[in-house]
């Protein structure tokens, strides 16, 4: 019987990181609620005050809201497409086409997409790998016990949570980038050098963002639960392991 929910909490936890993934995805297309985030966090503002701060490129807080938003959306395609069209982002300044990234920022988003690429044939492999598990276990009769699942999966996200709050949400996005990108890979960038990360108002997005992804996943999460249980009900045979 361990054995069994053992293998049960392995599916659900695949569903889970499956379900989150969809939520990523769902996210990128709309990317990233931009719009929403913009307002939110007041990101207009955050361009006025940084934007003549950059030391090389000038005249960002010049463009409306609109021109910040397609700016971020090309940003957005670009990396979800292996770095494709990155260094052809450009705006209009003094009558003037302005690329928006430097060489240094270029390479970064590169790392970003190429990062990208291998998380999406993960979350594949994860799901296939989910599938097929779930199908030996319903070929086998057996039923994951709800109450001792539930009670697994919350105690292994309260205790990432509790971590995550522990070592401090920003200091964790740090290490995750010091272990993920090339030593000789710039990634961390000032608001005065960068208008990518002002355009961002980085890292404070990337929360917004993420919280956006988890509650995404949860409700995928929920509804893949239901539907798991919708089918085990109807299942003739099945019993709980």
């Amino acid at each position: 019987m361990k054995r069994i929910q053992g293998l049960w909490f392995l599916a659900l936890l695949g569903g889970f990181i499956s379900c989150l993934a969809l939520g990523w995805l769902v996210q990128a297309k709309q990317n990233y609620s931009y719009d929403f985030w913009y307002d939110w966090y007041d990101i207009g503002a955050h361009i006025e005050r940084f934007g003549p701060q950059n030391r090389y490129i000038a005249g960002l807080e010049q463009l409306d809201k609109a021109e910040h938003m397609r700016l971020f959306d090309e940003i957005s395609v670009a990396v979800h497409s292996q770095g494709r069209g990155l260094a052809d982002i450009q705006f209009e300044h003094n009558d003037q086409a302005v690329g928006l990234l430097r060489r240094a920022e270029i390479i970064h988003l590169q790392d970003v997409a190429n990062l990208i690429d291998a998380i999406s044939v993960a979350s594949w492999v994860i799901a296939l790998i989910t599938l097929f598990l779930l199908i030996a276990l319903l070929w086998l009769r057996t039923a994951p016990l709800w109450k001792q699942q539930l009670f697994w999966l919350l105690g292994a996200l309260l205790v990432t949570g509790f971590a995550v709050l522990i070592i401090g949400p920003k200091e964790v996005f740090y290490q995750l980038h010091v272990w993920i990108f090339p030593d000789n890979h710039q990634w961390f960038f000032y608001y005065q050098e960068s208008l990518m990360s002002t355009l961002m108002k980085a890292p404070v997005l990337f929360g917004g963002i993420a919280l956006a992804i988890i509650a995404g996943g949860v409700l995928f999460f929920a509804l893949f639960v239901l539907l798991l249980r919708w089918g085990l009900r109807f299942r003739s045979g099945v019993v709980p392991a």
